[in-house]
């Protein structure tokens, strides 16, 4: 039987082939009479592609490109030259984003043509080809009001500096001390592919403890944006519409919230303000990653109180360091709202590790930092009642509050956003009471 199989597996795919080459020299030939048919073109190119005949699949594109260039179809012939951009390598790749970028300066489009410019100079760079960069950069053509500055832009990137500059200027960042290493990402379509810095593991460390949550209805965003975070070495939850990122917010409590703003069933703006109805959600970070870069979008955004605006296509990169930046301020800011101060130590008449008021600290919160310093003691939480929370090398053995012991207990003290709290380190000789792990108590809160 298995034979049979094999023989029909082998008969089927030179069926599919035979089928396949039949397919492709009917479009050849209706190519070979109606050169300019893009509907064969497109099929053709495709056919290509699907049998990993690259450069064919290229040829017949940029082609395609081509023909839609000749009736104006400008943005269909953009889109068919980075189809075939995405297939290239090294100077075919630099040699179809020039053909991007005569389009977008031929439509005025001036701020994508300057982008399409610097993936340009970029992979020219890559390949020690700098002369190269620097005549592409003499043969652009004006980009309208804001020339000056791309011009200076491009030729920063490549390194030319101004011979006036005083002795010893560099004009750069780059030392052999920052210099670190680095892993590519794929590219997506429409974005260029980037080396993003690796973090050394003292580095995933400490981020290891944090969670980010992407809200992004295109999977391909939410794939590399993982893929980054993964780099970095933070914990990531994953939403598809603004709906399941309240929900996935609610449950999981994350540091970082990146998320899109157009988007369906609830976009990014009404994430944002359900997210501050919720006192456990109402202070964590939010960026806002959308292609709408409008100066008046940017502007309302920040005025409501989002942490930062990215904008589509993003430099990959940038967006690593960008995070890194805003998780680190998270764990300073923790640090400093559990640091104790010298009147609450004297009140309480003896060494603590952590104190402070839950109003600054959210009790879920404290409980991700005590289980992250893997602490052993007692956590003492005082509104009008008391509350007590027992922790062995930072996991939860057992809580009582009010007449509230073990998880309903957790349970009722979860929702506390007054009072203040202590925590010391002491060895405990309670019974365990409590199994659930902090995420499935976390869940439990929001089912009740």
């Amino acid at each position: 039987m298995a034979l049979f199989d094999k023989v029909w597996q082998q008969m089927s795919s030179r069926l599919d082939q035979a089928k396949l080459t039949k397919e492709i020299e009917r479009l050849q030939l209706i190519i070979q009479t109606k050169p300019n048919d893009t509907e064969a073109l497109r099929q053709l190119g495709t056919l290509y592609e699907t049998c990993a005949m690259t450069q064919e699949a290229i040829g017949q594109f940029v082609h395609l490109a081509q023909a839609y260039s000749q009736i104006n179809q400008s943005q269909l012939a953009i889109a068919y030259y980075q189809k075939a951009e995405r297939l290239s390598k090294d100077e075919q790749r630099a040699s179809l984003l020039k053909e991007i970028e005569k389009i977008y300066h031929q439509t005025n489009q001036y701020d994508e043509a300057y982008k399409v410019a610097r993936q340009v100079i970029e992979i020219y760079l890559e390949l020690n080809q700098k002369e190269a960069a620097r005549g592409f950069v003499q043969s652009l053509s004006s980009y309208g009001e804001k020339d000056a500055i791309y011009r200076k832009e491009l030729k920063e990137i490549i390194g030319e500096k101004d011979e006036s500059w005083a002795q010893g200027a560099r004009g750069s960042w780059i030392s052999e001390n920052t210099i670190r290493p680095t892993q590519n990402l794929t590219a997506l379509p429409g974005y260029s592919s980037a080396k993003v810095p690796i973090s050394s593991d003292k580095e995933k460390e400490r981020f290891s403890q944090l969670k980010v949550l992407i809200v992004d209805d295109d999977a391909g965003i939410i794939k590399i944006m993982t893929a980054m975070l993964k780099m970095i070495g933070c914990q990531i939850v994953a939403a598809f519409d603004g709906q399941e990122g309240l929900e996935k917010a609610l449950e999981h409590l994350p540091d970082l919230i990146i998320s899109d703003l157009l988007m369906p069933k609830m976009d990014g703006s009404q994430l944002f303000d359900r997210l501050r109805e919720f006192p456990k959600t109402a202070s964590i970070p939010f960026v806002c990653l959308t292609s709408r870069g409008q100066e008046d979008e940017k502007l309302a955004a920040f005025e409501k109180g989002v942490e930062d605006y990215w904008v589509k296509p993003f430099v990959i990169s940038e967006l690593s360091m960008k995070t890194k930046k805003i998780l680190l301020r998270q764990l300073e800011k923790s640090q400093k709202e559990i640091s104790i101060t010298p009147a609450l130590a004297s009140s309480l008449g003896q060494t603590v590790d952590l104190a402070g008021n839950l109003a600054t600290t959210p009790l879920p919160q404290l409980l991700r930092i005590i289980e992250y310093m893997s602490k052993t003691g007692i956590l003492t939480l005082q509104d009008n009642k008391e509350g007590k929370i027992f922790f062995q090398q930072g996991i939860i053995y057992h809580a009582s509050y009010e007449d509230f012991q073990g998880e309903s207990a957790i349970l009722a003290l979860l929702p506390l956003t007054d009072g203040t709290f202590s925590f010391f380190s002491q060895s405990i000789t309670v019974s365990r009471t409590i199994f659930s792990s902090l995420d499935d108590l976390f869940k439990k809160l929001n089912e009740c």
